[in-house]
């Protein structure tokens, strides 16, 4: 592929009014970018480097032909940037492009901070006081936020008074450290504090640029750096005439302006040469069919975006995404919601269900909704995240369904509470995807019932009965996926066959108005989906083991599924062994027989060979010699039996529980309840047959022959 950009540079003070010239804004950001994360003293920093004439670094610019790429959704630099917890969150609108513009693909901090700064009046930060404090003084607030927050809205200004004492030290403008010299000051006695009332020792963060004293100290950073004019032929003495109206009008009397004119300037030729510094930027150049084809320049462009490092992190595909949807939202199909109202939704929602995930997380579980319901099932490509024909569809497509699509979720998982089952490292399962192809099938079904008329019996019947087939279905979907490795590795090519079956469904939903023939169609989905990793699943059962101590906690999963899978079992399960201490009831994998004993046991035995020792000392990891126990057992590291620690526990010492009846509950044979009247031996058979039995019958869940007891069982059959 030939070079996609090329070296560019240009005037600092052409690149500012191309970035700030309102309407006409030929400089934009897209709408695919992060926020602008900067804070005032980063620009205070900024602005102190250019003036001491230290890099200002290579930005990354885009060059548009805006008849090529029409519609790509972007937006003009903030003018101010409120922070305040009244903000409303929305970005200036998209406004129709000139015909050739550049986006800044990095470089938008910078640039934007240099607009905060020296864009106008009217340009600047409004921040909650206790921020202002914090980032300016370092002094963190205390307690919680307030309820009505005083915020302050700070424009950069020149403190003339610490530029004289400074500069009577260095003699010299380039020698001053102007982080001294430049401050944040409400200059707008309207609107530039909040109104309510504050106690009579209220701290205010920033000076007050009008108050009696200051009117004749605080310069607005703006109006020094428009005064400048860009030529670099000019000499000091041409910027004294410039800059004298300026104090005359800020009331300097005759004296001051006298001994304020040779340094100041001194310092308006310094900005001079700042105006007139180059700026260096890659140019990534437009689109031209006759170098490249459309995929292929598309493809590089998503690239270069997701790989630059944006405000810290790298941008991500799902956040490309985002933005398309954003920009082609229907609020008026949700009720007036924002798409970043809406998803926020469904963020929150998934968290307050027990699924602690990302906004990224949300995006793409809706993209691939949208893909199996409305687009054959063709996944998102990076080619498509610039093509507006492509990615714009999607918001108008969500934004009609998106109470089905917020429903489908919470039943989802409602569902996944309801059997108790967790997601995360500890927990039952741990992929996203899994949750999201129930989630697609829930929003398939709820899908179906919008568009068909049903009364209220038959709609009540119609949920009951696709609640019953998922009931049947989702505890072997999360977990044998999770098992059967499905989405360790290539998870996007399992998910595009996936949103492909899917989307096979959908188009047999479409042409049946009958509920039976859509229930049947959802249930052999569920069906087929838990038999396609049926196979993997039980390979994984038969063949894990672990060869350390601290590895036994992969077989959590395992064990959960085996506790619940016999009614005696169970019962014995909820026993919460706790042993001196009154506390949350909390299980962890433990072994029954102690790695210390077992390993005492074979070091007795005098083996001829280490080979044969090594063997013998990893029958104690087996899954046979594990078991669920609350967590201040810890058996592994002590030379006790597992009897010896259940005689603590309160049912057994009160005679209220046989210990004996317990063990045989959990196929813990007498040899491995107390090791100490057995040999290693015997020991050894009574682990591996144990392993062989919770083994087989975790198959049989798995092939669908066993049920979990703990939760009611479903009416729907295979």
């Amino acid at each position: 592929m030939a070079n996609i950009y090329e070296p560019k540079s240009e005037d600092l003070h052409f690149l500012i009014e191309r970035a700030s010239s309102g309407q006409g804004a030929t400089v934009v950001i897209p709408d695919l970018q992060r926020p602008y994360v900067w804070h005032p003293n980063q620009v205070i920093l900024l602005i102190d480097s250019l003036i001491r004439g230290w890099p200002f670094g290579t930005l990354l610019l885009w060059k548009v032909d805006s008849s090529q790429l029409t519609g790509i959704p972007h937006r003009q630099f903030w003018q101010v940037v409120d922070r305040t917890s009244r903000a409303d969150g929305t970005t200036v609108p998209r406004l129709d492009p000139p015909a050739s513009y550049h986006m800044v693909l990095d470089g938008q901090q910078r640039i934007q901070s240099l607009l905060l700064a020296l864009g106008g009046d009217s340009w600047g930060f409004k921040q909650e006081d206790r921020d202002w404090t914090e980032q300016l003084d370092g002094i963190r607030a205390r307690g919680r936020r307030a309820a009505n927050p005083h915020w302050s809205k700070g424009t950069l200004c020149f403190d003339v008074d610490e530029f004289l004492r400074a500069y009577a030290v260095s003699e010299d403008v380039i020698g001053i450290d102007y982080r001294n010299v430049l401050k944040w000051a409400v200059t707008d006695p309207s609107n530039g504090r909040s109104s309510w009332r504050k106690p009579q020792n209220y701290r205010e963060p920033l000076v007050s640029a009008f108050a009696d004293g200051n009117v004749r100290r605080f310069l607005r950073l703006a109006r020094l750096w428009n005064a400048v004019i860009a030529n670099a032929n000019l000499r000091e003495r041409q910027f004294k005439e410039q800059i004298r109206p300026i104090l005359e009008e800020h009331s300097f009397s005759v004296e001051l302006i006298e001994q304020v004119l040779d340094p100041m300037g001194e310092l308006m030729s310094v900005i001079r040469d700042v105006k007139l510094s180059k700026i260096t930027y890659l140019e990534l150049r437009p689109f031209d069919e006759s170098v490249w084809t459309r995929d292929e320049y598309n493809e590089a462009i998503v690239n270069i975006f997701t790989r630059l490092n944006t405000a810290g992190r790298t941008l991500t595909r799902e956040e490309i995404t985002f933005a398309w949807l954003k920009a082609g939202w229907n609020n008026e199909a949700t009720t007036g919601k924002t798409a970043g109202d809406c998803f926020e939704g469904l963020l929150t929602t998934a968290k307050e269900n027990g699924l602690p995930i990302q906004m990224d997380d949300v995006v793409r579980a809706v993209s691939f909704i949208w893909a199996a319901s409305y687009r054959q099932g063709l996944l998102l490509s990076d080619k498509d995240l610039l093509q507006g024909n492509t990615v714009s569809p999607m918001a108008t497509d969500l934004s009609i369904v998106w109470e089905v699509v917020d429903e489908s979720l919470r039943q989802t998982l409602n569902t996944i509470r309801e059997r108790e089952l967790k997601f995360g490292q500890n927990g039952q399962f741990n992929s996203l995807n899994s949750v999201t192809i129930i989630w697609c099938l829930q929003f398939l079904a709820l899908r179906w019932l919008r568009s068909n008329s049903l009364n209220t019996l038959a709609t009540d019947s119609y949920r009951k009965q696709i609640q019953e087939r998922l009931d049947a279905f989702i505890d072997r979907w999360l977990i044998c996926s999770q098992w059967a490795g499905r989405w360790a590795t290539s998870s996007g090519t399992t998910a595009a066959s996936y949103a492909s079956d899917l989307a096979y469904d959908r188009i047999a939903l479409d042409r049946t108005n009958d509920s039976r023939g859509a229930i049947e169609i959802i249930g052999d989905r569920l069906s087929a989906l838990v038999k396609g990793v049926t196979n993997d699943a039980i390979q994984y059962v038969q063949s894990l083991c672990v060869e350390k101590r601290e590895q036994v906690s992969r077989y959590n999963s395992l064990l959960w599924v085996w506790h619940r899978l016999n009614d005696e079992r169970w019962a014995m399960s909820k026993i919460p062994l706790r042993a001196g201490r009154k506390s949350a009831y909390d299980v962890e994998v433990d072994h029954t027989v102690s790695i210390n004993l077992w390993e005492r046991m074979v070091t007795q035995l005098q083996l001829p060979s280490d080979q044969d020792s090594i063997e013998l000392q990893e029958v104690v990891n087996l899954l046979g010699n594990c078991t669920l126990l609350e967590k201040t057992f810890n058996i592994s590291k002590n030379d006790s039996s597992l009897k010896s620690f259940l005689a603590k526990v309160h049912e057994f010492k009160k005679n209220e529980l046989s210990i004996e009846y317990w063990a045989e509950q959990m196929r813990i044979s007498a040899p491995m309840l107390d090791p100490g009247s057995s040999t290693c031996e015997e020991l050894k058979a009574a682990i591996e047959e144990r392993d062989r039995i919770i083994r087989q019958e975790i198959m049989e869940f798995v092939n669908g022959n066993r049920v979990r007891v703990d939760i009611p069982a479903s009416g729907a059959t295979e």
